[in-house]
């Protein structure tokens, strides 16, 4: 009897970590990124800084898909201040000729998320 209690809470133990990687996995599926707009005129930078190098300006609206965030420069334009900037890629599909940045970073006050940082994306 001495083993089959010892059999069953070991069965106990690793159902019970399989049921919490289980929920791990699936609170990190839900805040895996965000489908967006980036204002016209965004700037596109290699880093979460306005020193880091530029890699491009957004022409129009563009559509944006935000990996994640983290706190870098803070930046303020006209009432609106944030140190919160988006990394992911941008696609400027109405530029001629049409551009699409990757793995890039955005400062928050020009991705249209609502409030940063967006609830719907998760830290970097």
């Amino acid at each position: 009897m001495a083993k089959r209690s010892k059999l069953a809470a070991v069965g106990m133990a690793l159902a019970a970590a399989v049921s919490l990687l289980g929920t791990a996995g699936s609170a990190e599926a839900a805040a895996q990124g965000v489908n967006t707009t980036v204002q016209a005129g965004s700037n596109i930078r290699e880093a979460a800084t306005t020193n880091s190098r530029l890699v491009g300006t957004t022409a129009f609206l563009s559509e944006a898909y935000i990996h994640c965030y983290k706190l870098g420069q803070h930046v303020t334009v006209g009432n609106y201040g944030t140190n919160v900037w988006y990394y992911g890629n941008v696609f400027d599909d109405d530029a001629t000729p049409a551009h699409f940045y990757r793995n890039v970073w955005l400062w928050g006050g020009n991705v249209n998320v609502g409030t940063d940082p967006s609830p719907d994306v998760a830290p970097c």
